[in-house]
């Protein structure tokens, strides 16, 4: 057995003894193992089956249960198109002047905020799509619904098929889901376009693509950014892992 394994071994102990307080010592531990397991261009299996079911554990704990996959992204999908398609449809009727925007009155800045709130909650909704689509793509599984940690919608993923796949795919996983808010909001925009001659949609795509590019270029690796941030963190992975397999 490997030392490596060994440490998971104990962490695994801790754990399941008391999942809910965990002292940050042991967690940092956790996680440094993990950054080691992903920077191995090959992997012990059992240290990925180990590393996934700790990381389990700690996940149930912080967040909840997750929801099953199918049935949850089908209510989401219903209610994204009740509470932001169907609304945002409606307002559309209500046309603007965009050309006249500094003569505005208040009732118009407040049909141009509704319509910025019903895209909002339509990224929101139709999220998980990005990931799914980065599932597709990478081979990353997914195994369910659950809330992340701004209690917004999101997917979990499968940890073991996450470990065992390489950093140049798991960075993408994260691109994919990041960049479907700029896409969905895309959306958004050209259906408004089409109907009403709406910028709205336009105006978040364009604010929601700021957002991920400043990210992307300040190189900020970490979940506080979102998607992005997550796949600035892989990035980083991705480097190290190739010069430990320019080695072997």
């Amino acid at each position: 057995m490997s030392e490596r394994l060994d440490q998971l071994e104990e962490i695994l102990a801790e754990v399941s003894s008391s999942p809910k307080d965990i002292p940050p010592e042991t967690r940092k531990r956790f996680w440094r193992i993990v950054r080691e397991i992903k920077r191995d261009p090959h992997p012990d299996p059992d240290e990925i089956r180990k590393a996934a079911e700790i990381r389990d554990i700690l996940f149930e704990a912080k967040r909840g249960r997750t929801l099953p996959l199918a049935p949850t992204l089908a209510v989401m999908f219903l209610m994204g198109i009740v509470l932001s398609v169907i609304p945002y449809m409606y307002l559309l009727s209500r046309p603007l002047d965009w050309f006249s925007i500094l003569t505005w009155s208040l009732d118009s800045w407040w049909i141009f905020i509704l319509r910025f709130i019903c895209v909002f909650i339509g990224v929101a909704f139709f999220y998980p799509i990005g990931r799914l689509i980065g599932s597709k793509y990478t081979g990353i599984k997914v195994v369910g619904v659950c809330r992340d940690d701004y209690y917004e919608p999101t997917l979990k993923v499968d940890y073991v098929t996450f470990l065992s796949t390489p950093p140049p795919k798991r960075k993408w996983f994260y691109f994919l889901g990041g960049i479907w808010t700029v896409i969905t909001s895309l959306i958004y925009g050209i259906v408004g376009m089409i109907l009403a001659m709406d910028f709205t949609g336009i105006v978040g795509a364009s604010l929601f693509f700021l957002f991920e590019a400043y990210v992307i270029v300040s190189g900020q690796a970490t979940y506080k950014r979102g998607e992005m941030g997550l796949f600035n963190r892989e990035r980083k992975i991705e480097r190290a892992w190739r010069k430990n397999l320019a080695k072997q």
